[in-house]
This record gives C-alpha cells, structure tokens and sequence, in this order.
C-alpha cells in the first residue's frame, strides 16, 4: 500500500490531489493549476465579451483553491486523457456502464470536491484525499460504489487514454494488496454509508425500471447533460488555445 501515491487532503487542493491521485505521482501543483485556470479565464472572456460584473461568471478558480472541470479537463489533455461522462450515450460510456471493471479510472465530483477511483494492478481503490489512505474497492462492490455516488449526487466521469506507468501499477499485478490486510472499503462513499446502505442500494440498482419514462434516469440524463456542456466548453476553449500556440 505505501506504493500508492496518496496526498491527503489540503486546504481545498482536492482538484490537484485527484490528478496525482489518478497520475500516481506529484506531477501537478496548486500554481500549475492556477495557471491554467487563469488561460481559461482569458480566452473565455476574450470569446464572449465581458463587463466588470460578467467576468466573475468565467473564474476557473475561487481563492480557496477550488478549480472548475474545465481546468481539470485542460490538465488531463496535456497527458493526452480525456474525461467522458459516465452517463453520455456513446460508445465509450455504455461500455463503462455495463462493466465499470473494463475501465481504468474514474474521477468523482461533488460539491466542490474532486476525488479519484482508479485500478492499480488489479484492484480498484478508492483514492479519495479525505481518506488517511488508499481503501479498496472489489471489482463486485465497484458497481454498486458508482451507483451509491451518482445517487448522492456525484458527477461521474471516465478517464479515457492511456495512464502512466508507475511502480505501484506493476508491484500490485504481480502482488495484489490482501483484503486480510486492510479494512476493505464498504464505507468508501463520502458520505460514509454503513452496510445497510450498501444493501439498499443494491437492491434500488437491481430493481430499478431505467426505461425511457422514468423520471429518475430522466433527471440523472439531464444531469449528464449538463456534464457534457461544460466538457464541450473547456475542449472549444483547449482549440483555441492550441490555435494561439500555433
């Protein structure tokens, strides 16, 4: 487990933590991140004109140390990654969907706090920055973990591409980490959710009718939705910084 790049939590420095989380290793800090945001607030104010009262609109970071999907979505394109919502309809997000397992990663956003689920070796572990350390998820738990998320209200992304290599990635293929040896994640969620929950919530997911008419795949679309705007939003911006560049 020591392999496992973990920073905890600092300030509201939950954005870079997820990244490192997710790259396993310090590659970003709060100033990188605080210079891309402020890329972003340029071009956007640039592309849409703004008023001294409108600029507040397009702030990619506040004072505390949040930052905005856009600079998160920005940061990942230089490791040529993309974040994909977990619940646009394509290809990639219905693979994820019907086999979360499939995938590499996943990075989780609720109220102002961005956390990582990622797959070292393989095992998927919770990589969260509240945590004092890594929890581990079983690949029979993940599911039901994402469901939980998405219920509570988390945006759900997955990370498409190709990770870096890291030492924790080949260690754990060859020595996964013992469930003996650790205290398995059955209360991952950051709400904490006690086994009860767990229970319940499997049940929802089972029982669930996800047809068309329903009204709560009709708001968790819309949702997603909104997801997808935001993304479409930092990648029109990422061209035109590109174009700058060139």
């Amino acid at each position: 487990m020591d392999l496992i790049f973990h920073e905890k939590q600092d300030g509201s420095l939950c954005a870079q933590h997820c990244l490192n989380a997710l790259l396993q290793g310090p590659y970003f800090t709060a100033v990188d991140l605080a210079n891309i945001a402020k890329q972003l607030d340029d071009e956007e104010v640039s592309q849409l004109g703004s008023s001294g009262g409108m600029s507040n609109c397009f702030q990619n970071m506040d004072e505390s140390g949040y930052f905005s999907v856009q600079v998160i979505s920005q940061a990942l394109q230089i490791w040529s990654l993309e974040l994909v919502p977990f619940l646009r309809q394509c290809p990639e997000a219905e693979r994820a969907r019907g086999n979360p397992a499939s995938q590499n990663a996943f990075i989780c956003h609720y109220r102002h706090h961005w956390f990582t689920i990622r797959k070292i070796g393989k095992q998927w572990f919770n990589l969260n920055s509240i945590l004092s350390a890594p929890k581990l998820i079983s690949e029979t738990y993940l599911a039901i973990y994402l469901a939980q998320l998405k219920e509570e209200g988390n945006s759900i992304f997955i990370i498409t591409g190709t990770l870096p290599r890291c030492e924790a990635d080949e260690v754990l293929s060859i020595c996964p980490v013992v469930e003996d040896d650790l205290t398995r994640s059955s209360t991952t969620s950051t709400n904490q959710p006690d086994k009860s929950t767990e229970v319940d919530v499997a049940l929802a997911v089972s029982n669930a009718d996800i047809d068309d008419d329903d009204q709560t795949l009709q708001r968790i679309l819309q949702s997603s939705e909104n997801d997808d705007e935001e993304l479409q939003l930092a990648l029109r911006v990422s061209a035109n910084l590109q174009s700058y560049e060139d």
